[in-house]
């Protein structure tokens, strides 16, 4: 076969095209690389300005059948943080979830350092509906900031809790006392921070967490509410709807409180601790320190 001067032009043409293709897909697969890397690059520097605490979720011991949403929530570092995970975006075939928990190594009321307490609980949510008397299955955790510059491990539904087991034995105690106040609709949860041993704190806050609800406060004048109480203790009493969006609170229902403040530390900028609901015609109380 002889080839034509406008065969070998056509032929040469087409190069150019195949070429000029080529060059385009690789300019495309380049430029979406170095923008993932981007992602990575920013993700991981804002990363390094947070501070992690990583649930570990135990699955073996969550319903996935009648469980809708996993609620994981907490308060670190003076900062509330909420997760809500459909049991949809789960895989099935693992054992274990893992949730970061992010919220920033300094902000207005204090700078993370070890050993600050914290907490973090999980609910799993099923139909609220239909069981919104009943207690839905939770578990909770307190810990200790172990690292600044590394994720602080916090486990949850795993074997050995006996926090749910103890919140149904309160309210199995207590399902039929006429007395607990079951046609009252607020729960009042009262926080104490005794500050006799800090007591040239400026600024705190105080916060307190029941049924994946949070409420805070800060107090930007701590010495003036101390010379106008002639107390060494700073309160607040929060006042919670029973009627949650995961369900009603009942007696055995757990609450904790944290309160943070640069000027506690040492030993810790936030210190937490725990209870469960006895009353709704009264105050619950709880001294967060």
């Amino acid at each position: 076969m002889v080839l034509t001067n406008k065969m070998v032009e056509k032929g040469y043409i087409k190069c150019i095209y195949i070429f000029i293709a080529i060059a385009f897909a690789v300019s495309i697969l380049y430029a979406s690389s170095s923008l993932e890397s981007a992602f990575a690059q920013k993700n991981d520097k804002e990363d390094k300005e947070k501070l992690i605490v990583k649930a570990n979720i135990n699955l073996k011991n969550v319903d996935m059948k009648n469980t809708k949403f996993i609620r994981v929530i907490g308060f670190i570092n003076g900062e509330e943080v909420k997760q809500d995970i459909p049991i949809s975006s789960i895989d099935k075939t693992k054992n274990k979830l893992d949730v970061d928990l992010k919220v920033n190594k300094k902000n207005d009321i204090v700078k993370a350092s070890t050993p600050d307490e914290f907490f973090v609980c999980a609910y799993q949510v099923g139909d609220v509906k239909n069981n919104y008397n009943s207690l839905a299955k939770f578990d909770c955790n307190e810990g200790d900031i172990l690292s600044t510059s590394k994720p602080t491990p916090v486990r949850l539904f795993q074997l050995g809790s006996h926090v749910y087991e103890k919140t149904q034995t309160v309210y199995g105690a207590n399902i039929n006392n006429t007395g607990s106040g079951s046609n009252i609709d607020k729960v009042k949860i009262k926080i104490l921070a005794p500050l006799a041993d800090k007591k040239d704190t400026e600024k705190l806050v105080i916060a307190a967490m029941i049924k994946g609800q949070i409420q805070s406060e800060v107090i930007e004048d701590v010495q003036a509410e101390l010379d106008k109480s002639k107390s060494s203790t700073i309160q607040r009493t929060f006042t919670f709807d029973r009627d949650t969006d995961i369900g009603r609170i009942q007696v055995g229902d757990r609450y904790h409180a944290c309160v943070a403040s640069d000027d506690l530390s040492p030993p810790e900028g936030q210190e937490c601790e725990k209870r469960v609901v006895k009353h709704f015609d009264k105050s619950n109380s709880l001294p967060a320190r």
